[in-house]
């Protein structure tokens, strides 16, 4: 129950308001009872979402009654839309195991490898900054630099390949 103070035309009134359901409330009035039923709500920033149900079809109801889980049917809208291009750290394919991409967007500050450099797992190799903060980029497995693919300052995004290792 919730208790409001309001004052109406210089008239101050003591207003308790217990909620009975979403729209059906009894709200008191300095001690007179009122049932109050809630057909709109004009401020729509902070109503509550309220999920569209659609009626199960005879063959889900039945499944559900026998205990066997159905799978949610998914709106038409969804199955027609196309599937989502792959993050480029996905994409590298056979060539990601000899490469380090970027783990985050952000600029390069520091660039501790030139190619023909040998690392070993854990190293140092650039230092990335991403807001605000510094995050060290470790080399991913032992080995020999190939190539560095960006330079100080670069603005990379997240999966971009920054360096790439000689295969064995």
């Amino acid at each position: 129950m919730r208790r409001y103070q309001l004052t109406v035309n210089n008239n101050q009134y003591d207003i308790d308001v217990e909620e009975l359901s979403a729209t059906d409330f009894s709200v008191s009035i300095d001690g007179q009872t009122v049932a109050v039923t809630l057909n709109s709500q004009a401020d729509t920033a902070q109503a509550a979402i309220t999920p569209q149900i659609e009626a199960r079809s005879a063959a889900a109801a039945a499944s559900a009654a026998s205990g066997v889980p159905v799978a949610p049917k998914v709106p038409a809208t969804m199955r027609a839309a196309k599937p989502r291009t792959p993050s480029p750290a996905v994409a590298g394919g056979a060539d990601l195991a000899y490469s380090m991409s970027a783990p985050m967007p952000g600029v390069i500050i520091e660039i501790n490898v030139t190619p023909g450099s040998s690392v070993s797992k854990g190293d140092v190799v650039m230092v990335l900054e991403a807001m605000k903060m510094k995050n060290d980029l470790h080399a991913s497995q032992d080995g020999v630099v190939e190539s560095v693919d960006v330079s100080q300052g670069d603005q990379v995004k997240y999966g971009q390949v920054l360096l790439r290792f000689v295969k064995d």
